[in-house]
């Protein structure tokens, strides 16, 4: 949820979760939080306003409105960079829809192990629709599913128990998207579509296997840990959420350091040209991507640039 990869149930199915899976849990480790701030960065020695907004994809009524530096980075930027340009979503859900699914003559059933196809055909349903958001929907058996991908099945997955009542109340991004348009602000992005897209629809089905094994563990207090780091989130404290997305990258650095860190890269040199435009513009990205020791933040202070926390 921190980083910039949704779990959505926009898309055409939805997997629901029938029973619970008896696997492994995050350590709740008491962490020291740093005083309260936001995650929100000024770049001080910049031409023109230029901020960093960590991003998430989710808030609660409480959380808004929003701290101050929030609506200053709001107020000041003339240009907003997302991680893709959201004017375009119709367009990345069409084509991750595409990536998603696997070619004619092909399924998940010659791609995963026969354990892991025998459990889920004995524990996840499909769903096509979405009644939280007015969609009629239908039930079928897993195999109504056979033709997506793991990565697919675990970006859409949800527990039966929740899946009328989750909230759909809008995340940091929905909000600055929405604000950003009224105030007739310019909105572009980070990276391409296609770029975007390619983040999840470039995984090998091992790694999409990875994905789905995890999206599949039961968190011990998940909804704790959830709280946990939208409060970490709340008070600026960079070090509680990456210390909280540990686990994942113990077990498959690789595939962590292809949603955040290698991206971070890759944006490091197209934020730096956004810099010396001298324009005043904000950065909106998952607040994963302003933590931990490749953020943006830290690429940045490495090519010159002064940053402040706000």
């Amino acid at each position: 949820m921190f980083s910039s990869l949704r779990r959505t149930t926009d898309g055409w199915v939805t997997f629901v979760l029938c029973s619970v899976a008896v696997a492994f849990a995050i350590p709740a480790h008491a962490i020291q939080a740093p005083p309260p701030k936001c995650c929100v960065w000024r770049v001080t020695n910049a031409k023109a306003p230029f901020y960093l907004v960590g991003s998430v994809h989710t808030l609660d009524e409480d959380d808004y409105p929003l701290p101050a530096p929030y609506e200053i980075a709001l107020k000041d930027a003339k240009r907003f960079l997302f991680e893709f340009d959201p004017t375009r979503q119709a367009e990345f859900q069409k084509k991750l829809h595409s990536a998603a699914k696997y070619r004619p003559g092909e399924d998940i059933r010659s791609k995963i192990p026969p354990e892991l196809l025998a459990w889920l055909q004995q524990n996840i349903s499909t769903v096509s629709g979405d009644p939280r958001r007015g969609k009629k929907s239908q039930g079928t058996g897993f195999n109504g599913g056979l033709g997506y991908k793991p990565w697919w099945i675990a970006q859409h997955l949800v527990d039966k128990n929740a899946y009328s009542n989750v909230s759909a109340s809008p995340g940091l991004d929905d909000y600055f998207i929405a604000r950003a348009e009224k105030m007739g602000k310019e909105i572009s992005g980070l990276e391409s579509v296609d770029e975007h897209v390619a983040v999840l629809g470039g995984l090998s089905d091992r790694d999409g296997e990875i994905i789905l094994r995890d999206a599949l563990t039961p968190q011990k207090d998940g909804a704790a840990q959830l709280g946990s780091m939208q409060q970490a989130w709340r008070r600026g404290d960079t070090a509680t959420l990456w210390a909280r997305d540990g686990r994942f990258r113990k077990e498959a650095p690789w595939i962590a350091a292809r949603f955040v860190d290698d991206r971070n890269r890759k944006w490091a040199p197209r934020i730096e040209a956004e810099l010396k435009t001298g324009r005043p513009t904000a950065i909106v990205a998952g607040a994963l991507h302003l933590c931990g020791p490749n953020s943006i933040v830290r690429l940045l202070k490495k090519r010159g640039y002064k940053i402040e926390q706000l």
